[in-house]
């Protein structure tokens, strides 16, 4: 599933590969994996027209809400990974460090 939310570009998968990641990551995109059971959770909401997906790289968590229902998942990045989301990317990143 692919979501471009709050100017963030987001996939979310069970898993990817490895120079895939990195790439989605060095680009300033969030590369966030989740296991099967949280992806079922979140296919669940496909059916409603009013779902909407939040996803705070910060904080670590999506919410998720449609068809009167709400969830919320967590995830993990890595420190360094979080930073390059939310700087824009490896070249915005080295820009403010470097």
């Amino acid at each position: 599933m692919v979501f471009e939310v709050n100017d963030i570009n987001v996939v979310i998968a069970e898993s990817f590969a490895r120079i895939f990641r990195q790439n989605m990551f060095n680009c300033g995109m969030a590369a966030i994996e989740l296991p099967t059971q949280s992806l079922d959770v979140l296919f669940g909401y496909s059916g409603y027209g009013d779902t909407v997906i939040a996803v705070d790289i910060e904080a670590e968590k999506i919410s998720i809400r449609g068809g009167g229902r709400e969830d919320a998942l967590s995830f993990q990045i890595s420190p360094f990974d979080k930073a390059l989301v939310l700087a824009g990317g490896w070249v915005d990143y080295a820009d403010s460090k470097y």
